[in-house]
């Protein structure tokens, strides 16, 4: 009997576990940019509210910014964000999403809107069964560093 409960919960454990890695639809391309946010953009600051900046090209030649351009905001979280600008259920590096001046990122082409507010970037609508490719934003010493996960 024993035996079968040591199965039991080595069985469950192993459920539990799972892979942390994101796949994602929008193809991989490399993302570092390093922002000096008390000089270059002291307004872009997390204070529980929703800030965006957005580049679609790099400022400097050591600078990438994924497959479409980065998007990187604040959130309700009192943390920055980055995820990539191509929405994910439409591909189109031409058309990438854009900022609604509110909570959301909207994609030009299908309509899909991302939910920016918590940091996680899900489609609202039901169109879109993924969220915006994350990227990660570490903040220390004024300096905002954006990479890939």
């Amino acid at each position: 009997m024993k035996k079968w409960i040591n199965i039991w919960l080595l069985a469950i454990a192993m459920m539990g576990c799972e892979n942390t890695t994101f796949m994602s639809s929008v193809p991989s391309y490399p993302v570092q940019m390093v922002i000096n946010i008390l000089g270059e953009y002291p307004n872009f600051v997390a204070e529980g509210s929703i800030n965006v900046l957005t580049f679609t090209s790099p400022r400097y030649p050591t600078e990438a910014v994924g497959y479409a351009g980065l998007l990187i905001y604040t959130a309700f979280d009192n943390q920055y964000h980055a995820c990539d600008l191509c929405c994910p259920k439409c591909l189109k590096r031409s058309a990438p999403v854009e900022w609604d001046g509110g909570f959301y990122a909207h994609c030009p082409t299908c309509g899909e809107d991302y939910d920016l507010s918590y940091g996680l970037g899900i489609p609202t609508r039901g169109i879109s069964n993924e969220r915006l490719r994350p990227y990660t934003a570490l903040y220390g010493n004024g300096r905002l560093t954006i990479s890939q996960q």
